[in-house]
């Protein structure tokens, strides 16, 4: 076998250090710097990415900051509003209220008048009533000293026989 014998050392270790300078050149002039190339393009867009996700991230604190900036702005607003109409309805009820004692106030003393004025009548009824109750007493009893003018100036007075 030729590569065991001691004579072909020396071409034999030539040629492969010949061989191997060639591919190491070789992969020194194209092949390292095409992969240096492309691992940093990769760098590049995976920074990139890394931005854009930074931004995106930022963006979407900004978004979420100004939402709840918006919603805390609205829930006092709806809270100011329940309150404003709060105090309009207790306004209203309180004027409705007000409008319903002077209507019932109005109404009583209207009521009371009229039965202030029934009563009147009834009294006046009764008295004519009385007067000639005593008139026909008085008729059957045969007094011709009392009249029935007597009797109505007694009723009128509001004396008794």
């Amino acid at each position: 076998m030729p590569q065991f014998d001691v004579s072909t050392y020396m071409p034999q270790i030539f040629w492969v250090l010949v061989i191997f300078f060639c591919y190491w050149l070789l992969m020194d002039k194209f092949l390292i710097p095409k992969i240096a190339e492309m691992v940093e393009a990769r760098k590049r867009k995976y920074n990139d990415f890394i931005l854009k996700a930074e931004e995106i991230n930022k963006k979407a604190q900004e978004s979420l900051a100004q939402y709840e900036n918006t919603l805390s702005a609205a829930r006092a607003e709806a809270n100011a509003q329940i309150a404003k109409n709060e105090a309009d309805l207790k306004e209203l009820i309180t004027q409705k209220e007000t409008e319903l004692k002077k209507e019932l106030s109005a109404k009583m003393a209207e009521h009371e008048e009229r039965l202030a004025a029934e009563r009147k009548n009834i009294l006046k009824k009764i008295d004519e009533l009385s007067a000639k109750t005593a008139y026909i007493a008085v008729q059957q009893l045969d007094l011709p000293v009392i009249t029935r003018k007597d009797i109505d100036e007694l009723v009128k007075r509001g004396e008794s026989l």
